[in-house]
Formats: C-alpha cells, structure tokens, sequence
C-alpha cells in the first residue's frame, strides 16, 4: 500500500505546519551462502520506512513508521505535533525548498536484480570448488555467499519538491583460511558492483585465496620508524578518519582538526581528495537526504582544505550554502560523502616500491574503535603487511603495531601510485600512497 502523500501535505496545512516533508526509503535485499557445498542461509528482506517532519510555531518535529496504511498520515501528523511540543532547543528549524538544477541520470539496471537464485547458488558452489583446489594449503572456506539488494528513495515537501532515485546493486564474498604447519591465516574478499557483467569468478578466487596464501609465514619486524606503502583499503581507511575533521558541526563545536583551517596547507601538496557522488557507480547520489543537489567537488585540493561539509542546519549557523552533504540517522541528518576520489600519482606501485631499500607495506589494519583518535589524530593500531626490501615485496609481516598522527602522516606523502582500486568499505577509489617515515613497533 502507497503512502497517501497528498492527504499528508493537506493535514499538516489544516494543522498550520510552516512547511513539512516526507522521506520515503525502501530497502530490498536477497541474499545467500554456502557452506561445504549446501545452502546454509537463505533471506529476503523488504523494508519500507517513512521519516516525516514538520515546522509548527517555529520549532521542528519529526515522526517515523513502518506503517504504511490509511492512518499513517494522521499518526505521523500527531505524532510531528508532539514532538514539535517538547523540544527546547533554539537549533534551526528548516525544511528546503530545493536546488536551482539536479544533475540526474538513471543508474538503475534491472537486470541486477535476476530472481534466478539458483544461478547464483551455482556460481557460489563453482567459487567453492575453485578455492578448494587452489592449493592445498587452503584448509577451509568458511563462507561464500552472494546478495543483491534495491535502494529506492523518495523525497517530497510542502513546497513542491519531488524528488526520487533507485538503484540495484549486487556483491559476493568470500573468507577462507589457510594453514602451514601450526600457522592458520585468514583470506576474505568481496566485489560489488551494478554491472552484471562485471563480476569475474576466477579472479575472485585468485585475489581472496592470496589474501590468505600470501601471510603464511609471517614474522616480526624489528621496531623503528619505517618507509610506508599503504594499499588503497588502509589508506582510504585512515583518509576517512582525518575527513572527519570536515564535518561543520564540529568545527561548530571545536573539536574539529581543522578548524579555521580554510584554504590553508593541511596535507601534503601530493594529496588531492574529490567528492564524486555523481560518478556512475553503486554510490552514485544526485541529491542528499536533505534535498540539496550533490555536486562533484574538491575537499582537499594539493593539500589545501577547499571546504568544510555542510547540513542545512550547519550552513545556516555558518551563514553559508548547504554542500549536500546531509544524510539521516533517523530524522537528523549529519554531514558525509557519497563517494571518494583520491587522484592518483604518476608512477606504478612497484615503482613506488622500487624507490624503498627497507621499508613496509600495509595491506591490513586492526583496532580502529579503541587505537584511533579522530580529534586528536592520533593512533596506535595493530597491523600486518609485508616487508619491502631492496625494492621488493618481501616476507609478510604481522603481530606489529603502527602509530603516527593522521595530520602528520598525510603531511609525509611522498607518492602515489598510478593505480587506483576501488574500496567498498569506504566508499572511496583510492591509489597505493607511500608515506616517508612511519612508527612500527614489532620484536
């Protein structure tokens, strides 16, 4: 059942709301995996979720359901009316009225979503199968499994906006162990994309059976500052923590790394970031949460803060325009990207690599909940990697820790690689980036 938007508009009229508007989200998930050749899980999800809110005597309320029937309209009125009544905060109460222009284009492929789950049970198996053989030192794969998932949004208000965007995408993954004597590591990979075609089964297998392979034999580092290659994962990680710093409202509330830091020097003139939530990819965005329009933009350009990332309710404090950077934890929203660019460098990774006589490359980070300070920067995070020497990938390395500071370390970028990957858990396309001198604490 639809929700009746404009019987929702009408009442929040009668009841003299300023202004209203409805956020409508659906979420659509199915997903499966495997285990020693059987099904072992199998769900599907459908959710649909309603966030409304509204302007009554100058103060803001906002109500959520899951019901969508014939009362909901009522309920979410009375209920915006109560919350309205009760809150004492001067925080700026605002519902937009909309961008001048909307940069939209359809991403979605309905063929992502095939309800052939079969086919995709037989490909999960041939994954299996594949990880199995690849060498012997594979003593178990854990899981294999796939989901495919819908997103649609819907965003209308008061003033007429109408607004909506869908968009399928699809993932597998995969974690394994391996084993060489008494030694047991771990491999897991994951792709995602909403190219149905994109999807690669051997190369899957390949990169998640060296994930594992690749660490058997690990030791300790002695313990000293190192040259530091990160691979694009590790460093979109790390990115992510000092972009925190960006969020306007805490600047606002001064406990911001940058603040009053605009269009100054804050990294090294190597590093470039861009905001793209327009690239056509399975985070592809062409409005916030908020209704502002995105646009691609630079954050970070040769190391020079170009801006700060604004919600409506930040952009009003700071006098300023929203950035489209809004998106909602329930009915408030805070500052984020859709997605990240970092600019990649000229040289390859092994020429990166070849510049090193001794040196480490981080390919996995542990520990950031309790090792890592966004609002000083500091951190001290458990690691594991590899060994550079003479300009080579040498032996794996683990049970190390690596410490710096965020601001200083992305101070010390002395390259980049030509080679980009893109990072699903960040939501970021990121190069290899080579670090002068970081704290590696190992034997």
């Amino acid at each position: 059942m639809k929700l009746n938007e404009q019987k929702f508009f009408e009442l929040a009229k009668e009841n003299k709301f300023e202004s209203a508007d409805l956020y409508l989200k659906r979420n659509y998930s199915l997903s499966t995996s495997i285990f020693h050749g059987e099904v072992d899980s199998m769900t599907e999800h459908d959710t649909h979720t309603i966030t409304a809110r509204g302007i009554i005597n100058g103060k803001f309320g906002s109500a959520t359901t899951e019901a969508i029937d014939k009362d909901a309209p009522n309920f979410l009125i009375n209920s915006i009316k109560r919350t309205a009544g009760v809150i004492e905060n001067d925080d700026p109460s605002i519902i937009f009225k909309g961008s001048e222009k909307y940069h939209k284009k359809s991403v979605f492929n309905k063929n992502v979503l095939s309800g052939n789950i079969q086919e995709k049970v037989g490909i999960l198996l041939e994954i299996e199968r594949k990880l199995k053989n690849y060498d012997k030192r594979i003593n178990e794969v854990v899981t294999v499994g796939y989901e495919e998932s819908l997103s649609e949004e819907k965003l209308s208000n008061s003033y007429g906006l109408k607004l909506n965007s869908k968009i399928a995408d699809y993932s597998y993954f995969a974690e394994i162990t391996a084993k060489q004597g008494d030694e047991v590591r771990t491999g897991f990979k994951i792709f995602a994309s909403i190219d149905p075609n994109e999807f690669n089964v051997d190369k899957f297998v390949e990169e998640c059976a060296k994930d594992a392979l690749d660490k058997l034999g690990s030791i300790q580092c002695p313990s000293k500052k190192y040259p530091v290659v990160l691979t694009p994962e590790c460093a979109s990680t790390l990115l992510r923590h000092l972009l925190s710093s960006v969020d306007a409202e805490e600047v606002q509330k001064h406990t911001s790394l940058f603040e009053g830091k605009l269009n100054q020097q804050i990294a090294s003139k190597k590093l470039t970031v861009i905001e793209d939530p327009l690239r056509k990819n399975l985070f592809f965005r062409y409005f916030d949460d908020e209704g502002v329009a995105t646009n691609k933009k630079a954050i970070i350009k040769n190391g020079v803060l170009k801006t700060y990332l604004y919600t409506l309710q930040t952009a009003q404090i700071a006098g300023v325009e929203p950035t489209g950077n809004g998106y909602r934890a329930g009915s408030k929203a805070s500052a984020d990207t859709a997605f990240l660019a970092v600019k990649p460098g000229r040289k390859s990774k092994n020429e990166l690599f070849s510049e090193i006589k001794e040196g480490v490359l981080i390919t996995e980070l542990q520990g950031l909940h309790s090792g890592m300070n966004s609002q000083s920067g500091n951190f001290s995070l458990p690691c594991g990697g590899f060994m550079i020497r003479d300009g080579k990938i040498a032996e794996p390395v683990a049970l190390i820790t690596v410490a710096d500071n965020l601001v200083n370390m992305f101070s010390n970028i002395k390259g980049l690689s030509k080679e980009t990957e893109l990072v699903i858990r960040t939501t970021t396309e990121c190069p290899y980036i080579y670090i002068s001198k970081m704290s590696i604490s190992g034997k």
